[in-house]
């Protein structure tokens, strides 16, 4: 191997593999970008942003050029059996996955290399690594950044195995809704839970994207499941089969265009490091969507690696294994990965676990909730009536 070309090559430009692109090319790195298209077509995935993301995202000063193409959410009202149990205060923007991932790729700085080509194999080492396009070109750089998400193999090729957690784990839903045109829409955006556990439904969630209203449903079953078939073919109708008093908060949904629909495999890397190569986001360790996690934890790799890790790698000889297994061993990004799979079992059990237990677990839950609304209320109502004296 030559000399280096570049400081970090990334692969992937997804939300991981872009964001690292924009950090570390405005911090001054010399950054090679690559990805089988020139755009992220349609994909289902992250459709909201949280709270802590759009902190992240305004922190790597990215979130300014994702609003334009989002919907603006400043209340989630979570409801069960029919009725509001609280409105939460909240910031939170509903835009579609890949219109997130194209406004960061437009945002680029010009001296970020973008290559659209695939990637045959990464090439490993301790001073300098490589990689290998289709057709044979190598690129080196100091560092090798694989962001390639849930579905690229080149792991294989570097001898590391994805160990599955759980397969089959949940099954996500995402389609558009329009409610009854006399009928306004009463909330910004709904977190409706189901009564009981024999849906096996976690939750729905309605919230605007750009020119329409948006659903993801998050349940545990599998794809060989009847419920499912018939999901697909005739949504509405299981939608007020499954959750019925749902009507009394929207009336009757009609669902447009088609449902999209994702199985969720729960696997982590097993982590044997390889100098200078690292893997972030979703290539790292996939995640239930129904925790919210999703993103918190892309950007969280991405926060961690690029503003600390790199800094320090490249200011120093080497990029050696122990340099990368600091990475994987940070308190912050271990805790961030292993609260996403622990929020993911606590889900799965709170909506499916029959015993006593969760049954009297689930129904404190939804009374803490139930309270903590009437509290909310009362103290607005308190501050209203000061407020006229």
């Amino acid at each position: 191997m030559g000399d280096t070309s570049f400081d970090v090559i990334i692969v992937g430009a997804g939300l991981a593999g872009a964001t690292a692109a924009a950090v570390l090319s405005r911090a001054g790195r010399r950054v090679a970008l690559i990805d089988l298209r020139d755009h992220c077509s349609h994909c289902f995935k992250a459709e909201k942003i949280e709270p802590d993301q759009a902190e992240l995202l305004r922190g790597f000063g990215l979130l300014e050029s994702i609003l334009p193409s989002s919907a603006v959410i400043r209340e989630v009202s979570v409801a069960r059996s029919g009725k509001i149990l609280r409105v939460l205060p909240v910031e939170q923007y509903g835009i579609l996955y890949h219109d997130m991932v194209n406004c960061i790729r437009r945002s680029l700085p010009a001296a970020v290399e973008v290559h659209v080509a695939r990637v045959a194999e990464i090439v490993p080492g301790g001073e300098v690594s490589e990689v290998v396009l289709v057709g044979g070109e190598r690129m080196s750089a100091r560092l090798v950044i694989l962001a390639a998400g849930t579905g690229s193999h080149l792991h294989e090729g570097l001898g590391i195995e994805k160990v599955v957690i759980r397969r089959e784990h949940s099954l996500a839903c995402g389609f558009n809704v329009e409610l009854p045109s006399a009928r306004p829409v009463p909330f910004d955006s709904l977190t409706y839970c189901p009564d009981g556990y024999t849906t096996k439904i976690d939750y729905l969630t309605l919230f605007p994207v750009q020119g329409a209203l948006r659903a993801n449903l998050f349940c545990y079953r599998t794809a060989r499941d009847p419920w499912v078939g018939r999901f697909a073919k005739e949504p509405g109708a299981v939608l007020r089969e499954s959750i019925p008093q749902l009507s009394r908060l929207t009336g009757e949904l009609r669902v447009v265009g088609k449902v999209e629909m994702v199985p969720i495999d729960l696997f982590r890397v097993a982590v044997k490091p390889k100098p200078g190569f690292v893997f972030i986001g979703d290539a790292f360790q996939s995640v239930c969507p129904s925790t919210g996690t999703g993103l918190s934890k892309v950007l969280t790799d991405v926060d961690i690696l690029c503003s600390t890790f790199v800094p320090a790698w490249l200011a120093t000889p080497g990029m050696g294994e122990e340099k990368i297994d600091h990475f994987y061993a940070e308190g912050r990004k271990r805790d961030c990965d292993d609260s996403s799979l622990s929020i993911a079992a606590y889900r799965r059990q709170l909506s499916t676990d029959s015993s006593l237990r969760w049954l009297v677990h689930r129904e404190k839950a939804y009374l803490k909730m139930m309270a903590s609304g009437w509290s909310d209320r009362l103290r607005q109502r308190v501050g209203e009536w000061r407020g006229a004296a």
